[in-house]
C-alpha cells in the first residue's frame, strides 16, 4: 500500500471547466513564476535548466581554493499525492487570484473521490484529504505555483546572506536552485553551516506543504577542491549519499568529465530497442521509411538541443536505420538519397 498511487478519472464537464481555468491563468505564469522554474511557463524550455546545470558543474570542475561548492539533486516523493489543500489555498490567495476563482479551483481539487478494486469488486467511494489529481490539466499549474513558494523562501534566505549561491563565472548571476516539477537541484558553498541552513528551510517548506524528500534517492556532488571531511559532514547533515556522478538530469546525463563516445550510449540503446520491436519483414519500404523518419530519427533531437553528440554515435544510429530500411538482403543501388546525403554505387549489407 505504500506504493499505491490513485488516479482520479475526470469527466468531460470537469475537463472543460479545468481547461477554461488553465486558459485564464496560463498567460500570467511568466509573471508569477521566477526564472528558476521553466515548466508550464510560456517562452521557457526544459533545455534551459539542462544547460544551466551543465554550466554549474563545469564551474565545479574548474573551481580551486580552500572552499568548494556542492550540488544537491533531490526528488520529492509522490509530490502530487502529498500536497496539502490548505497550503494550496494559501498560495492561491498570496498570488492574488480573485476570491471566486480560488473557490472554484479549490472545489475542483477537493471534489476528488476514489474506489478500489479489491478481489474483483469495487469498494465504496471515499474522499481524498490531500493531493491533486493525476491527469487533470489544472494540476501541473497548481503544483508549479506551490513550488514557487519554496523558490521565494530560498530567495529570501539568499537575500539575508544565510544561503551562499554559486556563480558560473564572475559576470554570471548567482544560481541557488533549479526546479522542474518535482526535480530539484540546489547549489551552495560546501560548508556544514550551509548544509544546516538548506536542510532547515527545506524541512520548513515540507512541513508547511506536506511534501517529503526522498533522501535515499537524492544525491550530493561536491567540487573536487572540497575537503573530504566537509563533504562527509554535508552528506550527514542533508541525509543524502555522496556521489562522483549525478547521473541524469531531466533525461540528459550531467557531464563531469570529457565527453566520450560511450557517454550517450543510452540514445543508441533506445533506438536499438525501438527498432528491435518492429518486424521489418512484414512492413513495406514506405512503412519502414515512415517509421524511421517519424520515430527513430526524432529520438536524438532532444539530446541535440543541449549537447553536441559524437560523430561516431550519429554514424552508428544512421547505420542502424539504414539496416532496418533495406531489410535482410544485400542491395546494390546506383543512387540512394538518404536524409539529404547522396550515396553513389554504395553496397549496404544488412545483418
Amino acid at each position: 500500500m505504500a506504493n499505491f498511487r490513485p488516479i482520479s478519472l475526470c469527466t468531460t464537464i470537469y475537463k472543460v471547466i479545468s481547461k477554461i481555468i488553465v486558459a485564464r491563468i496560463r498567460p500570467l505564469m511568466q509573471h508569477l513564476i521566477s526564472p528558476n522554474q521553466v515548466n508550464y511557463v510560456p517562452g521557457r524550455h526544459i533545455s534551459d535548466n539542462i544547460m544551466i546545470a551543465q554550466e554549474m558543474l563545469f564551474k565545479f570542475k574548474k573551481s580551486y581554493g580552500a572552499l568548494g561548492f556542492f550540488a544537491w539533486k533531490m526528488d520529492l516523493s509522490k509530490a502530487y499525492d502529498r500536497l496539502s489543500w490548505n497550503f494550496i489555498e494559501m498560495v492561491l490567495y498570496e498570488t492574488q487570484f480573485p476570491h471566486d476563482l480560488v473557490k472554484l479551483i479549490m472545489s475542483c481539487i477537493t471534489s476528488t473521490s476514489f474506489q478500489i478494486c479489491f478481489n474483483g469488486e469495487l469498494t465504496n467511494l471515499f474522499k481524498a484529504q490531500r493531493g491533486i489529481r493525476q491527469g487533470d490539466p489544472l494540476s501541473p499549474y497548481i503544483f508549479v505555483l506551490c513550488m514557487e513558494k519554496l523558490s521565494h523562501l530560498i530567495k529570501s534566505t539568499v537575500d539575508i546572506v544565510s544561503w551562499t549561491p554559486v556563480r558560473a563565472s564572475q559576470s554570471r548571476p548567482k544560481v541557488s536552485h533549479l526546479f522542474f516539477v518535482d526535480d530539484l537541484m540546489l547549489f551552495a558553498e560546501a560548508s556544514p553551516s550551509q548544509g544546516h541552513t538548506i536542510k532547515y528551510y527545506l524541512d520548513a517548506f515540507c512541513s508547511l506543504s506536506g511534501q517529503t524528500v526522498g533522501y535515499e534517492k537524492s544525491l550530493i556532488f561536491c567540487s573536487p577542491n572540497t575537503c573530504k571531511g566537509s563533504a562527509s559532514e554535508i552528506s550527514r547533515i542533508c541525509g543524502s549519499p555522496l556521489t562522483n556522478d549525478l547521473g541524469k538530469y531531466l533525461g540528459m546525463p550531467l557531464i563531469h568529465t570529457k565527453v566520450k563516445k560511450h557517454t550517450y550510449d543510452s540514445l543508441f540503446d533506445k533506438v536499438q530497442s525501438r527498432l528491435s520491436s518492429w518486424k521489418c519483414k512484414v512492413l513495406s519500404m514506405v512503412g519502414r521509411l515512415t517509421l524511421i523518419q517519424s520515430v527513430t530519427s526524432s529520438i536524438p533531437i532532444y539530446a541535440m538541443q543541449t549537447a553536441k553528440l559524437p560523430m561516431s554515435l550519429c554514424d552508428r544510429i544512421d547505420k542502424m536505420n539504414r539496416d532496418f530500411l533495406w531489410g535482410t538482403q544485400m542491395i546494390r543501388k546506383r543512387s540512394i538519397l538518404w536524409d539529404g546525403t547522396l550515396f553513389v554505387n554504395q553496397r549496404i549489407l544488412v545483418v
